[in-house]
């Protein structure tokens, strides 16, 4: 009974020591003008680099969850490179709406650009 004790112990010890992630957090779509097949392939040689790279700095890791941002920035930068969709942090960019603000009231306007109208009040009757 002890040695079931032991073993079961030392497993649970060793797998907290290990900090590699078994592959991405994150979900990366292929891009529209790519097979299922070339998807596959790219994302396999992603893993494997990834898992190269984070391996090779697994000693300055200090977290599994520091492994696995690491992991997952790789991933994403290697699948970005090929062409392929990634998710992207923040909110929606919209640059129609971006153009159609305006300069906050008190913020000066910088020199090479013409100052923008400032909405003014509806007249009272």
């Amino acid at each position: 009974m002890l040695q079931i004790l032991i073993i079961i112990i030392s497993a649970v010890l060793l797998s907290a020591c290990s900090t590699m992630p078994s592959g991405p957090s994150v979900l990366v779509l292929p891009s529209a003008d790519k097979n299922f097949d070339q998807f596959h392939n790219e994302d396999l040689l992603c893993r494997n680099l990834t898992h190269k790279q984070v391996a090779a700095v697994e000693d300055d890791i200090d977290s599994k969850d520091e492994a696995q941002q690491s992991y997952d920035i790789v991933y994403i930068q290697c699948m970005y490179s090929k062409g392929h969709r990634v998710p992207v942090p923040g909110l929606m960019y919209d640059m129609e709406q971006e153009e159609l603000d305006q300069l906050p009231p008190d913020m000066p306007v910088p020199p090479d650009m013409p100052a923008s109208p400032q909405p003014t009040k509806p007249k009272q009757r």
